[in-house]
């Protein structure tokens, strides 16, 4: 196969991801063909614009707006936040832990929602993580866990979050 046949192969993979799921892939997400991409095209940013799409905001980078108004700290808070709007389901965002100065997530009838993004990537992130699972023992608060696998590359929130 030629690099041109590979090139339209990877984005035609693509393309067949967002029609499926609505969003543009992860680099995980693509099993294999990142490093593909990146021999192609460069980038993966580059991959994706060269499939007619735009790139994932950088984590944390760029404030994401829910579909429900809410002003989000990344696109897998957008993704829950969205969910839960689109399941009828009242929420808050932002609500702090008693005591502290940590906020949750998301409060959905009392319990917390925490979307733990950089989970084991970041020794100061896995300390706050503790602080909040530690404050939601210490209050004897319910507090629901969500990671990366946990949305990609197929969202399981309905199986984690039962409200």
């Amino acid at each position: 196969m030629s690099d041109e046949e590979f090139k339209n192969r990877i984005l035609k993979e693509i393309k067949a991801f967002y029609q499926k799921y609505g969003r543009v892939p992860l680099k995980r997400e693509m099993y294999g063909r990142y490093r593909d991409a990146r021999r192609l095209f460069e980038t993966w940013n580059k991959t994706i614009i060269a499939a007619g799409l735009h790139p994932n905001p950088v984590r944390f980078a760029e404030k994401q707006a829910a579909n429900d108004g809410h002003i989000c700290d990344s696109l897998a808070e957008k993704i829950i936040d969205d969910w839960l709007y689109s399941k009828n389901i009242q929420h808050q965002r932002g609500v702090p832990y008693p005591h502290s100065a940590y906020t949750a997530d998301f409060q959905v009838d009392g319990k917390f929602i925490e979307f733990f993004g950089l989970n084991g990537e970041l020794k100061e992130y896995d300390k706050n993580t503790k602080l909040k699972e530690e404050l939601s023992k210490r209050y004897n608060l319910k507090l629901i866990k969500i990671f990366p696998k946990d949305l990609f590359p197929i969202n399981r929130l309905s199986q984690i979050i039962k409200i």
